[in-house]
């Protein structure tokens, strides 16, 4: 098979996901003709989607164009027995999955890639906006909708030093797992010059067996790194240190470095304070006092500017110039990101869907609002995860005063469950805070609804899942925030 550089026109099926669309404008960047097919549903990517002007056909069903040589198709929509893709196979065109397409780009430059349960969209668009505003034109690849103040949310640059990219642990290829075959994480395709993780938990459990399963599959991607490649990765993290010990076993070339607030830490977080939405945080790196003053509000955001901050000072790279850059970041949609303002109430939105990520936005409003006056939203995700981290996600929620659920946003891969659902977990937290306030919604029009009665001055209302739930700000009326700089 040809360099993926070499073909002129790609078709990418199921086109609208955050991979698939940041991957799509690497493919522009790179002068193939793009376009592609996914379902009618509106999409974070959508808009982006829209300003490079990439036809997208509704559906499966539509025959591929006759100037198409290459075609990519995500885990999702039947993966490999996708109508399309069949058609593609019986032309004989070349067909990769996602994450075989970005290993075709990524492998042919120095890569870091960014992994990890929560974290790894934020740290990667760090890395490429700091690159990027250092003058370092990089190559990336980012799974988020937009990147505020870049724009871009996938770059390609045949001259580039670096690549990132965001480097997912979940299967390629769902459906082979499901049929009992071997699971092939995406990242596993990956060849990088530089990991990062951010920490690790256990996640997916329609593909993975458990935590014993995923730690496996992170230790097998460490040891992917090229010949003295560099692991970065979270020092408060005991299990991630565990496999980082033991990699290193193996692989002695490797440098290891570390961030966090443990003593030890290459890249230490000495304290931290919240004002006003910002984050201003005492750091020592490479022996060396930095302060870091962060637009982005809270502990688990100064974590991932420590991770991209370890990286690009490895990269030799003026520690004043990284400061700055690193400063300037804007966030990512969908990142705790500030919605606006609705009649006094503060509009928040964000991806947040694990346990961990959860507690981490919650604690993160708390310090800024009081707790009394943060309204959460959420629409668990998967009928499988929900199931699986039940508990944990009662632990977590129930610290939440005021709680609304919203119904699973079940995956197209998963059969309905229906001994699991969001009145099962909203009674299960209950019953451990019967004194909260807590609701339960079957869509966003009853959550608007709710928000309409129960919602007033000096409130904040945050959204919170991996699904569809922040479309209710379309019915709210507000516009998402847009940043020009």
């Amino acid at each position: 098979m040809k360099k993926l550089t070499q073909y002129t026109s790609a078709y990418l099926v199921g086109i609208k996901g955050v991979g698939m669309a940041s991957l799509a404008e690497c493919l522009l960047d790179a002068g193939l003709k793009v376009r592609g097919s996914d379902v009618a549903e509106e999409f974070v990517t959508g808009e982006r989607l829209d300003e490079l002007k990439i036809e997208i056909d509704q559906g499966f069903d539509h025959v591929l164009p006759k100037d198409v040589d290459l075609v990519i198709y995500t885990g999702a929509h039947q993966a490999s027995s996708n109508p399309q893709v069949i058609g593609a196979k019986k032309r004989h065109l070349p067909t990769l999955c996602h994450a075989q397409a970005l290993a075709e780009l990524f492998n042919h430059q120095s890569g870091i890639a960014v992994c990890g349960v929560g974290g790894k969209s934020s740290v990667s668009a760090m890395l490429a906006w700091a690159l990027t505003k250092l003058d370092l034109k990089p190559s990336f690849c980012v799974g988020v909708g937009r990147i505020l103040g870049l724009e871009k949310i996938g770059a390609y640059n045949s001259e580039a030093a670096w690549f990132v990219a965001e480097a997912d642990e979940y299967a390629a290829n769902p459906l082979e797992v499901y049929a009992g075959q071997t699971l092939i994480p995406r990242f596993a395709y990956l060849k990088p010059q530089v990991i990062i993780c951010t920490n690790l938990k256990f996640d997916h459990p329609d593909v993975y067996r458990d935590f014993a399963h995923t730690r496996q599959v992170f230790k097998d991607f460490f040891l992917n790194l090229k010949p003295k490649g560099t692991l970065i990765v979270n020092a408060d993290d005991a299990e991630l240190i565990q496999i980082t010990n033991q990699v290193k076993q193996q692989r002695s070339d490797i440098k290891l470095l570390t961030f966090g607030e443990q003593s030890t830490a290459d890249t230490r977080l000495l304290n931290y304070t919240v004002d006003q939405g910002q984050t201003i945080s005492q750091v020592i790196a490479q022996s060396q006092p930095l302060e870091l003053n962060l637009r982005l509000p809270g502990k688990f955001q100064v974590f991932n500017t420590l991770a991209a901050l370890t990286c690009l000072l490895n990269l030799s790279i003026n520690p004043v110039k990284v400061v700055f850059a690193l400063t300037s970041f804007k966030s990512t949609q969908r990142r705790l990101e500030l919605v606006g303002q609705d009649k006094g109430v503060t509009l928040y939105d964000d991806y947040a869907h694990h346990p961990h990520e959860i507690k981490a936005v919650f604690d993160t409003l708390a310090e800024m609002y009081s707790p009394q006056n943060i309204v959460v939203a959420f629409q668990p995700h998967t009928f499988s995860r929900t199931k699986y981290l039940f508990q944990e996600f009662v632990q977590v929620l129930s610290q939440i005063p005021r709680l609304v659920l919203m119904d699973i946003f079940p995956s197209a891969r998963e059969a309905v469950d229906y001994q699991t659902t969001s009145l099962k977990l909203l009674e299960a937290v209950k019953s451990l805070s019967p004194e909260h306030n807590l609701s339960l919604v079957k869509n966003q029009d009853e959550l608007y609804t709710y928000y309409q009665h129960h919602l007033g001055l000096g409130d904040v209302f945050i959204t919170l899942g991996a699904g569809n739930i922040y479309q209710v700000f379309d019915l709210i009326g507000s516009k998402k925030l847009k940043s020009k700089g």
